[in-house]
């Protein structure tokens, strides 16, 4: 019988939320060899979090192949996670050949330090070689990001100081390999139409404030964001359509504002009580 295991999966490196398209295969957990198109939803340089409809045995061996880039390494699958982000099974799995590079995403060793006070992990990329990094860098780095779109800095790829810009993180799963399921919101209808275009997304990891119409608030960092909107994870109860007010806390005085959105979207986090939440301000009035 499968031992249904579940855990909250510690994680070595920052994780980043990206849908990657992959194919996992090996034999589930009842010994039968499958073969399994699907996507990861969390990813590090330890590993991931994928969804997947296979039940598999803790401790076994899986292939796992970015369907994108085609680089394809074995994973130990360590557990599943004891609350879903889609409604499916999602399962933690660890790389075995981090060095592969499988996720096209070079995560820093230093990243498993403790960052600066005032550090910011946003997802970069080389404008010469295309090789991502989820780096670490200062507010006044980041100020100069924004400003210039471009950050200047070492490339390990190209042994060279290049210009970096943000990496955009899209939903590109659907695009690669047809039929391939799109997890759906808890409670969320879905948008139809020019409304199912959604802005390109940033990984940017900037402290956020949330406060709510009552006057409950919570600090929390983003998860990605785009010109309309952000992503985020907090301990507050908020529910589709309810109307909150976001603040991107910042070093310089008087830039922080708060900003009226509406809650777009809602999933449960792993951790109880905890939920992601995308909200809109273009809806927020």
């Amino acid at each position: 019988m499968p031992n249904h295991s579940y855990t909250t999966l510690p994680r070595k490196s920052e994780r980043v939320l990206l849908r990657i398209p992959i194919l996992v295969e090996g034999k589930d957990a009842y010994g039968r060899a499958f073969g399994e198109t699907s996507y990861t939803l969390v990813v590090n340089r330890s590993g991931g979090l994928i969804m997947l409809s296979h039940t598999l045995e803790p401790g076994s061996i899986i292939k796992i192949t970015n369907l994108k880039t085609h680089v394809f390494c074995s994973f130990e699958v360590v557990a599943r996670t004891e609350r879903s982000l889609t409604g499916t099974a999602e399962w933690g799995v660890k790389c075995l050949q981090p060095e592969l590079g499988i996720w096209g995403v070079h995560f820093p060793a230093t990243m498993e330090g403790t960052p600066p006070a005032n550090a910011i992990h946003v997802l970069l990329e080389c404008r010469v070689c295309f090789s991502r990094e989820m780096a670490v860098i200062t507010t006044q780095e980041y100020r100069e990001l924004v400003a210039e779109s471009c950050l200047p800095r070492p490339c390990p790829q190209c042994s060279a100081t290049r210009n970096w810009q943000c990496a955009f993180i899209e939903s590109e799963a659907d695009d690669l390999v047809p039929g391939l399921p799109t997890p759906s919101a808890s409670g969320a209808t879905p948008r139809r139409g020019a409304d199912n275009r959604r802005d390109k997304r940033l990984a940017v990891k900037l402290p956020l404030g949330v406060r709510l119409p009552n006057g409950a608030e919570e600090t929390s960092t983003t998860e990605n964001i785009s010109k309309s909107g952000l992503c985020f994870a907090c301990n507050l109860e908020m529910q589709i359509g309810d109307k909150v007010y976001v603040t991107v806390r910042t070093d310089t005085p008087g830039e922080e504002r708060d900003v009226p959105a509406r809650v777009m979207w809602r999933r449960p986090a792993k951790e109880k009580g905890r939920a992601y939440y995308g909200v809109s301000m273009k809806a927020g009035g």
